[in-house]
């Protein structure tokens, strides 16, 4: 709202001003010199009484307008009021001030404030952020030769006691914070929640010491677009090696998560229940949690939200893949849009059944859940905290705060199914 609103604004100002300058032929430096420092004192004035939130967002179009208004004003007392000579230059000017103001305002374009997705459980929530260096194991991506190392943001309730642990991955290119309200959600009706940044997997990560790491440029292009211009065969080369990156670093954090469990009674590890484990994650990381399922013994239930279960595929022809066929071990919650089919599936999968409805359908446990006018990045807060950048990636015409809220309460009931013995297990078929 409040994006749409300055912007506004400021295309009237401006527009209003090209109009009166070009109908009497007159350059008006005093009024935009007005105009320009009005608008940046109240927006100077709404942050500061935390109106507008984020100085990321709106610093960059205050600092424009007051430079344009000292400009303005320098113009004023040099030259003073006079005539316009060419109409041409003028309107020129205008569209150079519009495109500067939309300058300025990228991030809060891109990010508009917007109202937090609210928890519903009752413990007060405290978070913690570790980076972890895996002696075991080099960093490929780096070729320095240097140890890998696992940025874990933990989740957990203020209040004393234990509680389940749930590990989090996020999707190919995207941020360990990108399920941020599913995490809350979880840890606010009694759980630890890890989410694990993936270095060169995620878009960036932004470790302890505030180094930060950005995505690797093959990873990111070969996980958007590889499927469409690489054979299978190809493909499952670079889906069995992804996933063993991430089931890596999965098996190191809860590793450490529990070996510090075991130690710390006072802080985060304090709080966690090692023998009740959750595993979820979106797109590719929804992935690698289904895959460590079948590695691990001690985890007691996985939620996929969309994610291709990349380590269920065995080997590959022109035809498509073809999958493990030993029933899945664990409950397991398949959640995906019913837009899949946009996603490149018939080359990959040709007449076979998609893999993930496969596994479902031959595990003992485990059940398919649909939503419907949704599509890849609903189940993920992008929609909600960046609606332009959710569609370039995917987003279904259903209300996105609606849709990540009915995610949210879905993974929260079907961990307290599995992880805390409650009862009743009400989930839908679709939604």
């Amino acid at each position: 709202m409040w994006t749409k609103m300055i912007v506004s604004v400021l295309a009237a100002m401006e527009i209003g001003c090209l109009v009166w300058d070009m109908v009497s032929n007159t350059t008006h430096y005093k009024l935009k010199t007005g105009f320009r420092f009005g608008i940046a004192a109240v927006l100077t004035l709404l942050m500061a009484f935390g109106v507008l939130q984020g100085v990321s967002r709106y610093a960059g179009i205050i600092a424009l307008l007051t430079v344009m208004g000292i400009v303005s004003l320098l113009f004023l007392r040099k030259k003073g009021e006079r005539e316009i000579s060419k109409p041409s230059r003028r309107v020129w000017r205008s569209v150079g001030s519009m495109v500067l103001y939309l300058n300025a305002m990228i991030v809060a374009i891109l990010f508009p404030q917007v109202e937090e997705i609210a928890v519903t459980g009752d413990y007060p929530i405290q978070t913690a952020l570790y980076t972890w260096q895996d002696k075991s194991r080099v960093e490929t991506f780096a070729g320095s030769g240097q140890k890998r190392a696992v940025t874990v943001q933990i989740y957990y309730p203020e209040t004393a006691g234990r509680y389940p642990l749930a590990v989090y991955s996020h999707g190919a290119a995207s941020t360990m914070d990108a399920n941020d309200s599913t995490c809350r959600e979880l840890a606010s009706h009694g759980y630890v929640v890890a989410a694990v940044a993936h270095p060169y997997h995620a878009m960036f990560v932004t470790d302890v010491s505030g180094a930060t790491t950005s995505v690797d440029p093959e990873f990111m292009q070969l996980s958007m677009s590889g499927p469409l211009t690489h054979s299978n065969e190809e493909m499952l080369v670079y889906y069995k090696k992804w996933t063993k990156t991430r089931t890596d670093d999965l098996n190191f954090v809860l590793d450490t998560l529990l070996a510090y469990a075991a130690q710390y009674r006072d802080d985060a590890f304090g709080h966690i229940d090692v023998e009740h484990i959750g595993l979820f994650g979106h797109s590719m990381g929804g992935a690698a949690c289904e895959a460590l399922g079948r590695q691990r013994d001690d985890i007691d239930a996985v939620i996929v939200l969309e994610g291709m279960m990349l380590g269920e595929l065995t080997g590959a022809d022109e035809t498509g893949f073809t999958y493990d066929s030993t029933p899945y071990p664990l409950p397991l919650l398949d959640v995906n849009s019913d837009s899949l089919s946009s996603h490149g599936m018939d080359k990959m999968f040709g007449s076979r059944e998609y893999v993930n409805f496969s596994i479902v359908k031959h595990s003992a446990d485990a059940r398919e859940v649909t939503f419907r006018n949704a599509a890849h990045m609903n189940f993920c807060d992008l929609p909600v905290l960046s609606p332009p950048l959710a569609v370039m990636f995917g987003v279904g015409n259903r209300n996105p705060r609606e849709c990540i809220q009915t995610v949210n309460g879905i993974v929260l009931e079907y961990f307290d199914h599995y992880l805390k013995g409650d009862a009743s297990l009400d989930i839908l078929a679709e939604y």
